[in-house]
């Protein structure tokens, strides 16, 4: 939950992007779609050809029964017989509008709004995992008529799972504002299936008045995260895919899909150093960790979260204090994490008008724009220009590189669905380098 400065979540509740990127250990993924226990061990890299032709859609890599994505092998995801897009021209349904959320990732006064314009009430339910978010729809496709978010790494299985239902855009008439970029993903071409929601880089989030090295300009950015001045002062993110990432992009290797012994060994060995010298603390709450003496020093962090600094920042600290970096931004512009998630309807939801109609809300200007000052992380939405942002207050002036635009998109790299022996190889590794950490 995106808590308000000086109050505790209740009932002790992870923040709502706290789990977002968690990949826990041990953690496995859903026997959803049944077909997954078909998938062979092949890679999960970026490296294999593109198949011709599949049941459930064209292009992509192998790996599993599905395409697997890449942004070199896109993918057009069929629109199968049994799994049809609603009609056009249908009413409202009575309601209410049920969302599966990360829990408070729409703003509620959004939501009221919404609920008000439509006369039709909105109940959310929380997931906190990506993992219990497939289970839960799996076991029952008719519980939830809108998922709020789903992220990259899912949206091939539950798309060939047959878990959630292709898009009739006739009920999405401000689908044009979102970039254009992402109005024919190469996850899901022409957006059949999904509609992004919002864009965030990784990078590194830094007290500027402790920390002295000029990171931007050092010939490997990421090496910060291993400076032994500051060690037990740093912090990286938790969960088996970012970790795994940052070992892979301080080594140079940019490929964050990998299956490569070689690379995935060089990057676990990295990690352990870091683990060693530097004393990480496995924390994606840093929001939640300012203090005037610097609980942490420097943060891997995503770019969302630093906008959520301002709102926690404890009497006498001031939030120039911060710094922020996306690696592919430095003097060297190194490769770097640059994702997205996306809105996607349950097969079985019951008011999927309803559905349409919040997602089409949330690319409206009016609602779009007081989401965003509420949620920290960025829409892809053309209206929303880095000099308005700033100007409107939602983003620090110095902070303004964590606003996202489409020209940074040749330098950024996602973490995309693999296969699933490289997914278990993945959490394998993680366990190795934290021991189970769960992190904060």
């Amino acid at each position: 939950m995106r808590e308000q400065p000086g109050v505790q979540s209740a009932g002790g509740q992870a923040s709502r992007r706290q789990f977002l990127r968690l990949a826990a250990a041990g953690m496995t993924l859903p026997a959803a779609p049944a077909l997954l226990a078909a998938c062979g061990t092949s890679s999960g890299g970026g490296t294999q050809h593109a198949t011709s032709k599949n049941a459930y859609g064209t292009g992509g890599i192998g790996g599993a029964p599905y395409p697997l994505a890449r942004p070199s092998a896109p993918v057009t995801w069929n629109i199968l017989a049994d799994n049809p897009p609603i009609k056009s021209g249908l009413a409202p349904e009575k309601g209410p509008l049920r969302v599966f959320w990360y829990n408070d990732y729409i703003y509620k006064n959004v939501l009221n709004a919404f609920a008000k314009r439509h006369g039709k009430a909105v109940q959310t339910t929380v997931f906190t995992v990506p993992e219990e978010m497939v289970s839960k729809v799996q076991a029952d496709p008719s519980a939830f008529d809108l998922i709020v978010t789903v992220t990259l790494d899912n949206v091939g299985k539950l798309i060939a799972g047959k878990l959630i239902q292709p898009l009739n855009h006739s009920y999405l008439p401000h689908f044009g504002n979102l970039w254009k970029s992402y109005q024919d993903p190469f996850y899901d071409r022409g957006c059949r299936y999904t509609v992004p929601y919002i864009v965030y880089t990784t990078g590194s989030a830094w007290r500027n008045d402790l920390v002295k090295a000029n990171v931007p300009s050092m010939a490997n950015p990421y090496d910060i995260f291993w400076d032994t001045r500051y060690a037990h002062k740093v912090e990286v993110l938790n969960g088996s895919r970012d970790l795994l990432a940052l070992g892979l992009l301080e080594n140079r290797v940019s490929d964050v899909n990998t299956n490569s012994q070689a690379a995935l060994t060089a990057a676990t060995t990295k990690l352990l150093q870091g683990v060693r010298s530097m004393s990480w603390k496995f924390n994606h709450t840093d929001y939640s960790e300012l203090t005037v003496a610097g609980e942490w020093y420097v943060h891997e962090t995503w770019s969302g979260q630093v906008a959520y600094y301002k709102s926690y920042l404890p009497k006498g600290l001031s939030i120039d204090k911060f710094s922020y970096l996306w690696p592919a931004q430095a003097s060297a512009k190194r490769p770097a994490l640059l994702q997205n998630d996306v809105f996607a309807i349950p097969s079985g939801a019951r008011n999927p008008v309803l559905a349409h109609a919040l997602i089409d809300t949330l690319l409206q200007e009016s609602y779009a724009i007081p989401n965003y000052g509420y949620e920290g992380y960025q829409p892809p939405l053309n209206f929303l220009q880095p000099d308005r942002i700033v100007a409107m207050g939602l983003i620090p002036k110095h902070l303004a590189n964590i606003i996202i635009t489409e020209d940074m998109f040749p330098l950024g790299v996602a973490e995309l669905e693999m296969a699933p022996a490289t997914t278990s190889h993945y959490q394998q590794l993680y366990q190795q380098v934290t021991g189970g950490a769960g992190g904060a």
